[in-house]
C-alpha cells in the first residue's frame, strides 16, 4: 500500500493522520476498507516512533546536538550553542550526550536566560553542564564587545 502523499506527512499522532485519511477519502467520497485503514494506521505508527527514535550511533547523535545547538532561531543562542556544541560536543560521553540534550530541549529563551544568568536552571538540568555552558559564553568573546559580535556574525555567514 502506498499512500498518497498528503497521508505521509509526519504527524505527531495517529488521530491527526486519520483525520487527514478522513479528508482524503471524503474528497474521493469512498473510504478505505477497514483492513487497509488498519494497515495504514499501523505503518504509520510504525514510521513515526522510527522517526523519533534517539539514534543508536552515537556519531549521529553528536552530529544531531551540534545541529540543534546551531539552529535554535535566536542568532544569539544559536551562535553561543554552536560554537560550544561545536567545540565541545565531539568529546562527550553518552552521559554527557544525555545531559546536554536535556538542556537543548528546554525554549530557546529559557536556555538563553539560564546560559546567561539570568534564571535558575530547573531542577531536572544537570548543573555542572549549566555551569560548564555558563563558563563558556562568559569566556566566550561573541558577548564581550559589539565588534566581536559582528566579527562572529560574518564568520558564521549571518549577517
Amino acid at each position: 500500500f502506498t499512500a498518497p502523499a498528503a497521508m505521509r506527512r509526519c504527524c505527531s499522532s495517529s488521530s491527526r493522520f486519520v483525520a487527514i485519511r478522513r479528508r482524503l477519502s471524503s474528497r474521493v467520497g469512498t473510504d478505505l476498507p477497514a483492513e487497509l485503514e488498519a494497515r495504514a494506521s499501523s505503518r504509520f505508527r510504525d514510521l513515526t516512533s522510527a522517526h523519533r527514535a534517539v539514534p543508536g550511533d552515537a556519531e549521529v547523535r553528536r552530529k544531531r546536538l551540534i545541529y540543534r545547538s546551531k539552529q535554535r532561531g535566536w542568532l544569539e543562542v544559536d551562535l553561543l550553542l554552536g560554537t560550544f556544541a561545536t567545540q565541545h560536543v565531539p568529546a562527550f560521553s553518552v552521559d554527557d550526550c544525555d545531559r546536554y540534550e536535556a538542556i537543548l530541549n528546554c525554549e530557546t529563551i529559557d536556555i538563553f536566560h539560564i546560559i546567561a544568568g539570568n534564571a535558575e536552571p530547573p531542577a531536572d538540568l544537570d548543573k555542572d553542564m549549566v555551569q560548564r555552558l555558563r563558563a563558556f559564553c562568559a569566556d566566550s568573546p561573541l558577548g564581550v564587545t559589539q565588534d566581536a559580535y559582528a566579527d562572529a556574525k560574518a564568520r558564521a555567514n549571518l549577517t
